[in-house]
């Protein structure tokens, strides 16, 4: 009786150690850094049968950002700079390349960084005044 009495003290014993040990901590979430390349498409505010458009930002560690987008088939480019302050995107870029009525043109956009689902969204653009054109993106990342 003494070793079952034993056997039985080790298994308690054993149990409850399994039972108080912490599991390995958790991994934190899945963090998506804000440098890098950002796919998605944009509209136009006033022009609802444009539907959506090629949007993108090449988002780089110095500063800059790289704007790409396409309006019926043309390709425009902007460079810029980006900020973020807490999880609010800021960028303001020049047009320079692109049809002629969009070169020199500036914009400011505004989004919102998800690092943890990878998205920058609720995105609004802004024509710099004094011209009007404004309307939202949304985009993920790529690389």
């Amino acid at each position: 009786m003494g070793s079952i009495a034993l056997t039985i003290f080790a298994a308690a014993i054993a149990i409850f150690q399994i039972a108080s040990c912490k599991k390995a901590d958790a991994q934190p979430p899945s963090t998506t850094s804000i440098e890098g390349l950002w796919i998605g498409s944009y509209t136009i505010n006033g022009q609802p049968n444009s539907g959506q458009q090629f949007f993108s930002f090449v988002i780089k560690p110095d500063g800059t950002v790289i704007n790409d987008t396409k309006e019926a088939n043309q390709q425009h480019l902007s460079i810029g700079a980006w900020t973020l302050t807490g999880d609010t995107l800021t960028c303001t870029t020049t047009c320079v390349y692109g049809s002629e009525s969009n070169m020199g043109i500036t914009e400011n956009h505004t989004a919102i960084f998800d690092k943890t689902k990878g998205t920058i969204s609720n995105g609004v653009w802004k024509n710099v005044p004094p011209l009007n054109g404004s309307g939202t993106f949304n985009i993920t990342k790529v690389k």
